[in-house]
C-alpha cells in the first residue's frame, strides 16, 4: 500500500473518517452470512435424508409386496385343506349313512363302535370347525395387510411428489444461478479477465472486481473504468430484484492491519454506494469489510497480493420456496 507524508497528521483524521462502519454491525453481517450458509447446508442435508427415507420406504413396501405373496400363498394351501377335510367329512357322512341303513340291527347291539363312530366324526367336525376360523383368520390378515400397503403407496407417492418438488425447486434455483452468471458475463464483456471473474460456489454467483479495477493505491474512490463495470452489474440485479446482495471488501497483509479493516469496510461502501446511484435497491444489499483475512492467494508474491486485492459482489437466491416445501 502507498505510504502518505504526513502520516502522523492524516492518520487521525483518516480513522474518524472511517469509524461510522462499527464492528459490532460486522460481527451481525458476518452472523447474517454464515447463518444463510447454514440454511443452505440444511436444506441440502434434508434433501439427502429426504431420498434415504424414500428409498427406505420403497423397501419397505417390497418386504411387504413379498410377506403379502407369501400369505396368499398359505391362504390358498388353507383353502385347499379345507377342500379336503369338506370332502373327506362328506365321504364319512355317507359311510355312516350306509352303514345305518345297512347294519341298523349290528348298530343296536354294539353301542360302543357307535360311540366311536360319532366321537370321530365330532372330533372331524370341530377339526372342521377350526380350519374354517383359521381359514377366516387367514383371510382378515389379508386383507389388512392389502390396506397397510395401499397406505404405504400412498405415502410413498406423497413422499416421491415432495422429493421431486424439492429437486425442481434446487434445480430451478441452480439454473437461475447460471443464468445470472451468464448474463453477468456477457455484461462484463471486454474487461479484462485479471481484473474482472465471475464464479458459481455453494449456491452463490461471486463477482471479483480487482484493485486496480476499481481503486487507486491506498484509496476508497472508485475510478471512471470501475464505475462503468459496477453500472453494468447494477443493470443486471435491477433485473433480477429477488437476488440478495453482499459487496464485501478485501486487501492484502501491506500495511498495518487496523487501516486494511477500515480500508476494506470504505472501499465496500463505495461500491453500494455506486450501486445504489444506478438504480440497485439499497435494502437488497449487505456492506462488509474483511480486512487482510479472506486471502484467495499466497501474500508472499505480488501476483498473490494482486489477487487479494478485490471487492467481491455475492449474490444470493432467495430460499423461501425450498423452507415452504421442507416444512409441509
Amino acid at each position: 500500500m502507498q505510504t502518505f507524508k504526513p502520516f502522523y497528521l492524516i492518520l487521525p483524521l483518516f480513522m474518524l473518517l472511517t469509524s461510522c462502519v462499527s464492528y459490532q454491525k460486522y460481527e451481525d453481517l458476518q452472523a447474517d452470512r454464515d447463518r444463510l450458509q447454514s440454511n443452505y447446508d440444511d436444506i441440502s442435508e434434508r434433501l439427502e435424508n429426504a431420498r434415504a427415507e424414500y428409498q427406505a420406504l420403497q423397501d419397505e413396501q417390497e418386504s411387504l409386496q413379498k410377506e403379502l405373496q407369501e400369505t396368499r400363498k398359505d391362504l390358498q394351501v388353507a383353502r385347499e385343506r379345507y377342500e379336503q377335510l369338506n370332502s373327506a367329512n362328506e365321504d364319512l357322512l355317507a359311510r355312516y349313512d350306509r352303514m345305518l341303513e345297512q347294519n341298523q340291527q349290528m348298530l343296536e347291539s354294539s353301542s360302543d363302535e357307535r360311540s366311536k363312530l360319532l366321537a370321530e366324526l365330532s372330533r372331524k367336525q370341530q377339526e372342521l370347525d377350526r380350519r374354517e376360523r383359521e381359514l377366516q383368520r387367514l383371510e382378515q390378515q389379508v386383507e389388512q395387510r392389502e390396506e397397510d400397503a395401499e397406505q404405504l403407496r400412498a405415502d410413498l407417492k406423497e413422499r416421491e411428489q415432495r422429493v421431486n418438488e424439492l429437486e425442481a425447486a434446487i434445480a430451478e434455483k441452480e439454473a437461475r444461478l447460471a443464468s445470472l452468471k451468464n448474463t453477468i458475463n456477457q455484461a462484463l464483456l471486454g474487461f479484462s479477465d485479471t481484473d474482472l471473474s465471475v464464479r458459481e460456489e455453494n449456491g452463490k454467483v461471486y463477482v471479483s472486481l480487482s484493485q486496480n479495477l476499481l481503486f487507486p493505491s491506498g484509496s476508497k474512490s472508485i475510478n471512471a473504468e470501475g464505475r462503468k463495470a459496477i453500472g453494468k452489474v447494477a443493470e443486471v440485479l435491477k433485473a433480477n430484484p429477488d437476488i440478495a446482495i453482499t459487496v464485501e471488501g478485501h486487501t492484502d497483509t501491506d500495511g498495518d492491519a487496523a487501516f486494511n479493516w477500515d480500508l476494506s469496510v470504505g472501499r465496500a461502501t463505495s461500491v453500494v454506494k455506486v450501486l445504489t446511484a444506478n438504480g440497485v435497491d439499497p435494502t437488497r444489499i449487505t456492506a462488509a469489510g474483511r480486512g487482510e483475512f479472506y486471502p484467495v492467494a499466497s501474500n508472499d508474491t505480488a501476483a498473490g497480493k494482486a489477487k487479494n486485492r478485490r471487492t467481491e459482489i455475492i449474490l444470493t437466491p432467495k430460499l423461501d420456496l425450498l423452507y415452504q416445501i421442507i416444512e409441509e
